[in-house]
């Protein structure tokens, strides 16, 4: 899996395209936290599923379903005053956390994603993976390995969101459209 910081950036640099400013500031921080929720199935360890289950690591949690379900059931229920942004919100929901399958899928580890579940519980990694694979525990994230990652993600995640970013303002700015302060 990629750190939990790198997922939360690839979603927010996805929100950069989406965003407007009749949106409140929660669409940033939901936005984040959809894109970290996925990894909430390492509890299943504790329960002893096994890693390779629907219900394991980068299983039914990483599903295209499961990101559907998730930026349906957040959309009406936390922007009920956006109705006319229900359309936007809910593909930034659902992008936010496929993103994080797409990029554990470009990792150098793990048993791949399971993006078709609960119809086929297949795992899959892109062929193409330059992602250094996180450590589950939060110890070993702060090691010599985690700086490796780190190092990885800055490479692969952080400067290609940076660059998205700069790509979606200065669009905007060539459409006539001038960045926004967030609305409180």
């Amino acid at each position: 899996m990629a750190s939990a910081f790198s997922h939360a950036a690839a979603a927010l640099a996805l929100g950069s395209a989406l965003w407007r400013p009749a949106l409140p500031a929660r669409f940033w921080v939901l936005g984040a936290a959809c894109a970290m929720v996925p990894d909430l199935d390492v509890i299943a360890f504790r329960f002893g599923i096994p890693y390779e289950h629907v219900l394991g690591h980068r299983g039914l949690s990483h599903s295209l379903f499961f990101s559907a379900l998730l930026a349906a059931a957040i959309t009406p229920l936390l922007f009920s005053r956006e109705r006319q942004h229900w359309g936007r919100l809910w593909l930034f929901f659902f992008l936010a956390t496929v993103s994080h399958a797409v990029l554990d899928a470009l990792t150098t580890g793990g048993l791949g994603v399971a993006f078709f579940a609960p119809v086929e519980n297949s795992r899959y990694f892109f062929p193409w993976r330059p992602i250094e694979v996180s450590p589950l525990s939060v110890s070993r994230f702060f090691s010599a390995r985690g700086l490796a990652v780190l190092r990885s993600e800055f490479l692969w995640v952080w400067g290609p969101s940076l660059l998205f970013v700069a790509a979606v303002v200065l669009w905007r700015r060539g459409r006539g459209h001038p960045p926004r302060r967030l609305a409180a």
